[in-house]
């Protein structure tokens, strides 16, 4: 059932070099998803013998590593399906991006009449929308994404299109927003694959992370001032060693949903996985099970680390004859835990890597590999700058290209230099002029 997220291997045909790493080289760490992120398919199967699954009843269900993408198990993943207030991720992840947090949100008549509503807010009540993010994300308040929605894109419709282009801009090519809330429409969908690639995307930003790990909230607002307190309905925060996220979501036509994460800590080091079930029976107990599985039969392993050395090449005509080559960033994957010692790694170099070298120059790429084939990849750059060979007393000319433009344009140079000399001759008073006697061959 592995997947990981497809890459465009490179196709140089230049050197390689293979090295398999020992175990206790191997860093094991999570690391926050780094630049935009890589959708977790298209993938390569690449066990030999799948891993007998996790029992779960959801009607779809997938269970993914954060930091990769790598899908570990999957269940009707990209069906499409109502999937309620979990919508609130992508409503909360613009909102974000909007860089109005300190903005006071006003309550229309419209948002305060919202179905379901439970913000209880007061006529002309207004509250800052950085906390109203937090009676979005814990208290799942329908009424306070539309007032949102109405701040910050003029009306929830607009806000909801937004909410659609930026999924398909991730790649969660199976979602389309009609509502900010999750209220049941049959246009409103998404699939438990692209609700992780969201999540994903989401768990990049700091102020979204502290939000979803939050229980409890005080908040600040203008009117019902005995309403302050916000408490989360995600009792997976409570009820799993580890959880720190994410969001609840029920309507009668979706049943009962969750996308859960929880961090382990494997080696001494964070390892953060995330779950998501679609009308489940029994939306905690199923999360927890799905959690449980991945970590007792997967780790994550470092292939390398962002600026590790990992090679040398060769420089042809340049002041040094190589150059160390470092990674550009994190390469980590995740395997079973028996295939943990059979991962490799290869470089794959670049032909004609001439001087001048500029520093961060990419010159290679790093491959992991598992059971001998590519999953990963980075690019290798040159840690520090390669200036280019001059010939000496030629300045910026080399010999070769000296020599070419002495043929070219010497004949012409000469008869022009002599030319110019014998015009100056003919200007220059008879006074001034050189003896003749400073020319050899007069006396």
């Amino acid at each position: 059932m592995l997947r990981y997220p497809k890459n465009e291997m490179s196709r140089s045909s230049g050197p390689s070099a293979r090295c398999r790493r020992t175990p206790w080289s191997w860093a094991l760490s999570l690391v926050a998803a780094v630049g935009l992120l890589a959708s977790p398919a298209p993938a390569q199967e690449i066990d030999p013998a799948p891993l007998t699954g996790p029992d779960v009843k959801a009607a779809s269900a997938i269970l993914v590593d954060a930091a990769t993408g790598t899908v570990l198990w999957e269940k009707n993943s990209q069906v499409r399906r109502p999937m309620a207030s979990t919508t609130k991720i992508m409503t909360a992840t613009l909102l974000l991006e909007s860089d109005r947090l300190d903005e006071w949100v006003p309550f229309t008549e419209h948002a305060r009449t919202t179905p379901y509503a439970n913000f209880n807010a007061r006529p002309n009540e207004k509250v800052r929308l950085r906390d109203l993010l937090y009676a979005i994300m814990l208290r799942s308040s329908n009424d306070g994404c539309v007032a949102a929605a109405e701040h910050v894109a003029g009306s929830p419709w607009k806000f909801a299109q937004d909410m659609t282009a930026k999924a398909k801009a991730l790649g969660a090519l199976d979602t389309n927003f009609v509502t900010t809330n999750g209220l049941y429409h049959p246009q409103h969908y998404s699939t438990a694959y692209d609700l992780a690639i969201m999540t994903r995307y989401a768990m990049q930003n700091p102020l979204f992370n502290e939000i979803v790990a939050t229980k409890s909230k005080t908040i600040s607002r203008t009117l019902n001032w005995k309403d302050t307190v916000v408490t989360t309905h995600n009792k997976f925060l409570s009820r799993y060693p580890g959880a720190d996220g994410v969001k609840t979501g029920y309507v009668k036509e979706a049943g009962r949903c969750l996308v859960s994460s929880a961090t382990h800590q494997e080696s001494g080091a964070p390892w953060r996985l995330i779950a998501v079930v679609l009308n489940s029976p029994d939306m905690y107990t199923e999360s927890a099970r799905l959690m449980d599985w991945g970590f007792q039969n997967f780790q994550p392993v470092f292939v390398a680390r962002k600026g590790e050395s990992v090679g040398m090449a060769t420089v042809q005509g340049g002041s040094e004859e190589q150059v160390p080559l470092v990674a550009a960033s994190d390469l980590k994957m995740v395997v079973r835990r028996e295939f943990g010692n059979d991962t490799e790694r290869e470089i794959r170099m670049r032909e004609g890597l001439q001087a001048p070298v500029l520093r961060d120059q990419v010159a290679g790429t790093l491959v992991a590999l598992v059971n001998g084939r590519a999953v990963g990849q980075v690019d290798l750059i040159a840690a520090r700058p390669v200036t280019q060979v001059w010939t000496a007393g030629m300045g910026p000319w080399t010999g070769a290209s000296m020599g070419f433009l002495a043929l070219l344009l010497g004949p012409r140079y000469v008869r022009k230099v002599a030319k110019s000399a014998r015009r100056r001759r003919r200007r220059l008073p008879a006074g001034r002029r050189e003896p003749d006697s400073q020319w050899p061959g007069h006396g």
